[in-house]
């Protein structure tokens, strides 16, 4: 990887250890999405008045979103901390919705609109909460606003 000057959208030099720490998870997680979302499976048990599968779309989607935006302030420093937020949050709903289009073209699972959206809402919640954490408990650990961000 290359170097970059602090105002360029380059990919900065990256260390080992933070190459695998924080980009690397994110390859093998989304493999999991998609074996795990079209391999034959029973329907899932529903608890009372929760939808289990939605759920389980949130809090999977919204843990991608995470690892998306700790790959992105690796890869991309000099990025805003806003656009990190935004580009995970497109990243991992984007993820959503093609294993809901690869899921249309199996016999033995259904694609629903209702699954990529409670894949959004579980990264827009996450994410939420992340940034939130990050203000009240971290300040410091924020990276400054970009200029005319």
């Amino acid at each position: 990887m290359r170097a970059s000057t602090p105002n360029t959208n380059e990919p900065v030099a990256l260390s080992p250890r933070s190459l695998v720490i924080d980009v690397a998870p994110v390859a093998p997680y989304v493999a999991l999405i998609f074996y795990t979302g079209l391999i034959r499976l029973g329907r899932l048990p529903e608890v009372g008045f929760i939808a289990t599968d939605k759920l389980l779309h949130a809090l999977v989607f919204g843990g991608l979103a995470v690892l998306c935006l700790r790959a992105q302030r690796s890869l991309l420093p000099q990025w805003s901390f806003g656009k990190h937020l935004a580009v995970a949050l497109f990243a991992s709903s984007f993820v959503g919705a093609m294993l809901e289009v690869c899921q249309w073209f199996t016999s033995y699972r259904s694609a629903d609109v209702l699954d990529w959206l409670a894949d959004t809402v579980g990264a827009v919640l996450v994410l939420g909460l992340w940034a939130l954490a990050f203000k009240v408990l971290a300040p410091r650990a924020l990276p400054p606003p970009a200029q005319g961000s």
